[in-house]
């Protein structure tokens, strides 16, 4: 009999987790939509356990919610939900900003200059499905925010930073199906990577707070603040 291999299966599992999460963030599974084990394992061909262990961990996350008797849903949103977590991830993206001016040096200036580039050079919709986010765009623009605290020094600060932007994330490609006027989503980056490189920390927090609030915005004015009562699926007892 072989013998299963125990990093294949760390890298199995892995792989579930990450795609099944960049799925929630992108909306491609949408809030409160049901998780139901079997449609998991045929859509990521995967087998029963790496597929609960990823829907735990993504529990954790508060990316997913587990109702007894029901079973796994994606995480609903709320106006109250929305905002708290904007504004939490501003004041703590904010503070760990104002640690990177004041401590980062060239290479962080030009990581900085670099990331910017790349996402200003990425359309923020889907090109074949202007309804969803770019998931290039959605790539570059964590890199870009990545980028712009990376030179803090505080681990700590950035694994907060890393989970709230996570769960902003979903929250920006929900703003894309906002019927609103476009932003200019290249100017406003733009700008807070000017006044990161000259080091002014003012203007950076100020337009940074400007962005995150924008984005609150529109985000209100999209289709999915409906409170859809859910049904999920029997688990065995």
């Amino acid at each position: 009999m072989s013998q299963v291999n125990p990093a294949s299966i760390v890298t199995l599992n892995g792989k579930v987790l990450e795609t099944l999460r960049s799925d929630i963030l992108s909306c491609r599974l949408k809030p409160n939509e049901r998780l139901r084990t079997e449609t998991l394992r045929m859509m990521y061909g995967a087998g029963t356990s790496p597929i609960r262990e990823a829907l735990m961990r993504l529990a954790a996350e508060g990316l997913v919610v587990l109702e007894q008797n029901k079973g796994f849903r994606v995480a609903g949103v709320s106006h109250e939900q929305l905002e708290d977590i904007m504004r939490t991830r501003a004041e703590i993206e904010i503070l760990a900003l104002r640690r990177a001016i004041e401590i980062g040096g060239v290479d962080w200036e030009a990581s900085v200059l670099g990331a910017f580039h790349r996402l200003s050079r990425q359309p923020k919709s889907d090109s074949e499905r202007p309804e969803q986010i770019n998931e290039a765009w959605k790539r570059e623009h964590k890199a870009f925010h990545d980028a712009l605290v990376a030179a803090c020094q505080s681990p700590s600060l950035l694994s907060i930073r890393a989970g709230l932007f996570d769960q902003c994330d979903r929250y920006v490609a929900l703003s894309v199906t906002a019927k609103t006027l476009p932003r200019d989503d290249v100017a406003e980056h733009e700008e807070i990577m000017k006044a990161t490189i000259d080091r002014d920390a003012e203007k950076a927090e100020r337009l940074l707070r400007k962005h995150i609030e924008l984005t609150t915005e529109k985000v209100k004015l999209s289709n999915w603040f409906s409170d859809v009562p859910f049904e999920g699926e029997e688990l065995p007892l």
